[in-house]
């Protein structure tokens, strides 16, 4: 969101970026001189910072900085300005530090610091906030926050794509299965599965290959799932690509995965038990499968 200064100027200012050193780097930022001219302006500490807000241009964030003393009067301030740049779910995004020099501060003490897009990690929203920390050459820390201003951002497939690939690299092969009346059924792998949000969450995950053997379509109705560990269950409740299967192609194979709450980090050999139909006998078909 921009705001409109009411000052009467349209000079843009940089200020000096600095990585990790005292040496400047002005990129593609204007660096204009001090307008010294201007009786409201004074070159002290600053008590607090007055405005701080961005602009989104095609390629660049534009952040605006001005400082004020006790009096309220503009102030040429100097020190050094830490930029951060977070998604609404506090992730950050961006993170500099740069010098604040009163030779780089334009008409009415302005500052202008242009950051471009390609240089802020995507954020898992489409807006964010910004805030600068300032410490002045005494020592003094002030700071200033600015929000909805518009950042790079993940689409809701590369979200999930993201949280996907993570689980695959991350997760416990098996490979252990069981056969019965034309139904194989095989653990692939299970382990912990973020799902994105303000308030990421992690959960269990058990992914399952079902095989067809039969020349006509398998129901695949499955009860009574579950994870357990020695002797604790972790019942599921819902969740999952297999809540969505209900039959088995002839001949044919279907893969998916359960997702079960409140297992701990720790568990220790977990199993995957559920039942899935009868037999010709009217037995439940039981399936007991060792995930690690």
């Amino acid at each position: 969101m921009v705001k409109k200064i009411v000052i009467g100027v349209f000079c843009m200012i940089s200020l000096l970026l600095l990585c990790g050193c005292t040496e400047t780097d002005s990129g593609d930022q204007a660096l204009d001189e001090v307008d010294s001219g201007d009786e409201n302006i004074v070159s002290d500490d600053a008590e607090y910072i007055g405005t701080f807000y961005a602009a989104k241009t095609d390629d660049s964030l534009k952040f605006t900085l001005i400082f004020n003393d006790a009096e309220n009067k503009l102030v040429t301030a100097t020190g050094t300005a830490k930029l951060n740049i977070y998604d609404d779910y506090d992730n950050k995004i961006f993170e500099k530090e740069y010098v604040v020099d009163p030779s780089k501060a334009g008409t009415n003490s302005k500052y202008t610091l242009i950051v471009s897009l390609d240089d802020i990690e995507k954020g898992m929203t489409e807006s964010g906030y910004a805030e600068v920390v300032f410490t002045s050459k005494t020592g003094n820390v002030i700071n200033k926050i600015t929000n909805s201003i518009q950042i790079p951002y993940y689409t809701e497939e590369e979200i999930l794509n993201i949280a996907e690939q993570e689980f695959l690299e991350n997760a416990v092969e098996s490979g252990d299965s069981y056969e019965l009346d034309d139904i194989k059924i095989t653990a692939l792998r299970s382990g912990f599965y973020t799902i994105p949000g303000e308030k990421s969450k992690k959960i269990f995950r058990v992914d399952l290959k079902i095989e067809n053997k039969y020349g006509q379509p398998k129901d695949f109705t499955p009860s009574e799932v579950m994870v357990y560990s020695g002797t604790k269950e972790y019942p599921f409740t819902s969740g999952g690509s297999l809540n969505n299967v209900s039959k088995i192609p002839a001949l044919g194979s279907v893969e998916g995965y359960w997702l079960f709450e409140d297992i701990p980090d720790n568990i220790e050999e977990p199993r995957v038990y559920f039942k899935n139909g009868r037999d010709s006998n009217g037995e439940w078909r039981l399936f007991d499968l060792n995930l690690e």
